[in-house]
């Protein structure tokens, strides 16, 4: 039983390391290709009205206004960073409570609670 105990939490612990990774590269990845995608909407949009050239330099014009407005707002850029760098620190940590459950599995330890504060500080 307790092998099937032990495979349990592996499994689990997998799940919850998948789980984090999948966060992880969506909101980096929402970063990366949300200039893209605006950059082929905006392409398609104009390509109506103005040839294929023009409707191009006239996205990437709109594309770098909005960049250059986004880079004005203060902070916008370090906080989607910290934002994704605290997700990943929550995945490690929840990995490793995992591990420590694990372990307690293994050395038949009575089930032990244990508090988890979360406290949010302004940086």
């Amino acid at each position: 039983m307790k092998s099937i105990d032990i495979a349990l939490v592996r499994f689990l612990q997998f799940l919850v390391l998948l789980f984090f990774t999948f966060a992880v590269f969506l909101w980096y990845g929402f970063a990366t290709l949300m200039p893209l995608a605006l950059w082929v909407n905006l392409t398609s949009f104009f390509s109506a009205a103005f040839g294929p050239i023009t409707s191009l330099i006239i996205a990437l014009v709109i594309l770098g206004a909005i960049g250059v407005y986004l880079s004005t707002i203060p902070k916008l850029v370090e906080t989607f960073l910290a934002t994704g760098v605290d997700l990943v620190k929550l995945g490690y940590s929840s990995v490793k409570r995992m591990g420590e459950m694990l372990e307690a599995v293994k050395n038949n330890a009575p089930p032990q609670e244990k508090k988890v504060v979360i406290a949010l500080t302004d940086k």
